[in-house]
């Protein structure tokens, strides 16, 4: 039988794990630019609710809910479509407690132009006009990140005992753990760096009125992650051999999720909090129709997000806008599970 203590000491041994995040580079950050038009309409609070393909970058103990099989495409043109981000997930449950699951990550930037170094003095440019730039490129480069994610899940259903007053409650609670190894590759003109990384999950849904549904009508969860839990490194191929060390992280959430059966519409609601280079709040809502349509909103750090979602016959289309300080992003993903 598994007790409330029990859960708590999962929960401690990854918050031991992860110490408080101190400034450092910014290596890899595409990597923070969050994965599916769903979640990032809900403010990218994921980490207790992650149950569809893109679980994968979110939380490695998250599901893709009762499908055996899902897939996930996305393309996000992002500043005026100079940078293109791209990603693809895919899921497969090999039973309701164990699924592997893959996720490719890409952030490209073309038609970087390169210019030579400036001859002469600021005098000569500035005052003579002798050595000025004209402005024109010698020539062009580009950048590319990629990033391999693997994942491994394996959940158990157990009672959890609660002392009541006359006699226990017994609370049907699923208990998720996940890893996540994963491949980081950078091509920055004609250097190149790579690296790999570890990273691991575990969330915590409870089902109070679960009767072996493998979509509970009710359900609460809470979820924790680590990111680059092994201190992951990108060497570079540079004379130097410079490597850029990835700062570890940590993402803690809650979320609820209740299903109005006479409406036929699910409420779901989500928070995060990240403790990384700089802390953030996450926060979303989900309003789901007839299992067929859903709106969203949510906050994601300082700014507001927003989407809808269409799906029919295991297909689904979502769309997400995201409001940024350096530039507002449009977001479309489309999936399908069976």
């Amino acid at each position: 039988m598994i007790t409330i203590k029990a859960v708590a000491a999962v929960f401690l041994l990854l918050l031991m794990a992860a110490p408080p995040a101190t400034p450092g580079d910014y290596a890899a950050d595409f990597l923070r630019i969050g994965v599916g038009a769903r979640p990032m309409a809900m403010g990218g609070a994921y980490v207790a609710l992650a149950n569809d393909a893109s679980a994968t970058y979110w939380n490695p103990a998250g599901w893709a809910g009762v499908s055996r099989i899902a897939v996930q495409l996305e393309h996000v043109p992002l500043f005026s479509g100079l940078a293109q981000y791209n990603s693809m997930s895919a899921h497969l449950a090999f039973d309701y407690s164990t699924s592997i699951s893959l996720n490719w990550i890409r952030l490209g930037v073309d038609d970087i132009p390169r210019y030579g170094a400036l001859e002469g003095s600021r005098y000569d440019r500035l005052i003579l006009g002798q050595h000025r730039s004209s402005g024109e490129a010698l020539g062009y480069f580009s950048d590319k990140e990629d990033a391999i994610l693997l994942s491994f899940r394996r959940s158990i259903i157990l009672d959890l005992e609660m002392a009541g007053g006359f006699s226990d409650v017994y609370l049907p609670t699923e208990i998720s753990v996940g890893f996540t190894g994963k491949y980081i590759h950078q091509k920055l003109d004609q250097y190149a760096g790579s690296g790999q990384g570890i990273d691991a999950g575990v969330l915590v849904r409870v089902m109070p009125n679960w009767e072996d549904e493998p979509d509970p009508r009710t359900w609460f969860g809470a979820g924790a992650v680590i990111r680059d839990l092994s201190r992951t490194q990108l060497s570079w191929n540079t004379d130097s051999r410079h490597k850029d060390e990835i700062e570890r992280g940590l993402v803690t959430g809650v979320a609820a999720s209740h299903l109005l059966a006479f409406w036929r519409t699910r409420i779901t609601i989500a928070y995060d909090r990240a403790f990384w280079n700089t802390e953030g709040n996450f926060a979303g809502a989900e309003l789901d129709f007839f299992n067929a349509i859903s709106l969203r909103g949510g906050y994601h750090q300082d700014h507001m997000t927003a989407g809808a979602g269409l799906r029919f016959l295991g297909f689904a289309v979502d769309y997400a806008f995201v409001a940024d300080k350096l530039d507002n992003s449009h977001r479309i993903s489309g999936s399908f599970a069976f």
